[in-house]
């Protein structure tokens, strides 16, 4: 295979990741070493090494030190994209931006495709937390908690893009969460926003369940900047 001259590791990337996209290279794969892969391609070893590492930054290749290069899966893939765009203070707003707009369709999904059991699974959830935010809060159990009510969100609106995405958006915020969680009135006050979400959803009120869901995000957001709690 030819390449031009200028950004031959970026034309050596594309290359690999189009094999990658077409199937050719699948998830959970060993690809060919630095100098099997030179060989193939007519290019240095040193120039493949380099595209590994922009295809490792993308998402795209896993490096396994002492075992090998590995074809990331879709969810490593997708963890990198929101790491990338969401992992910083100042983009707090335009990550809850883009969360609402995630969580209304999650609400409107789940409302439509949810059965009984996948129901009484988030009900279970939210009684819990009640129960613990009644007495001496366990705020470690109270963050998982909060964890598995949005991602049960995602996942009982059977698509599976929309779930890995929210689960790794709520994860990015993990520790500010389980800070924020910690300030007074706040633990109590994501309860309450929980059950009034679920409530709505039961009566199969769409319109009223986004509602909520709405607030629940905004207040979280206020609670987050306003204390300050996310790193930079």
């Amino acid at each position: 295979m030819e390449f031009n001259r200028k950004g031959i590791s970026e034309q050596v990337a594309d290359s690999i990741k189009k094999k990658i996209q077409s199937g050719e290279y699948k998830a959970g794969e060993r690809i060919p070493g630095e100098r099997e892969m030179g060989i193939e391609l007519s290019v240095s070893r040193n120039t493949v090494r380099e595209a590994y590492k922009i295809l490792e930054a993308y998402g795209f290749l896993q490096v396994k030190h002492g075992t090998g290069v590995f074809v990331a899966s879709p969810e490593h893939q997708i963890q990198k994209m929101t790491e990338a765009f969401f992992g910083s203070t100042e983009k707090i707003k335009d990550f809850f931006s883009v969360r609402k707009i995630l969580e209304d369709w999650t609400v409107k999904w789940a409302t439509e495709n949810m059965n009984i059991d996948q129901f009484t699974e988030l009900e279970q959830i939210v009684n819990e937390a009640n129960e613990i935010v009644k007495g001496k809060i366990d705020y470690k159990r109270l963050g998982e908690l909060d964890h598995r009510f949005h991602f049960t969100m995602a996942k009982n609106s059977n698509n599976e893009v929309l779930s890995a995405i929210m689960n790794y958006l709520i994860d990015l915020l993990s520790e500010s969460r389980n800070q924020s969680i910690q300030i007074p009135g706040r633990a109590l006050q994501s309860v309450q926003e929980h059950t009034k979400i679920l409530q709505a959803i039961k009566q199969k009120d769409l319109e009223l369940a986004q509602q909520c869901m709405k607030e629940h995000l905004e207040s979280v957001e206020r609670s987050i900047t306003e204390n300050a709690v996310i790193e930079p």
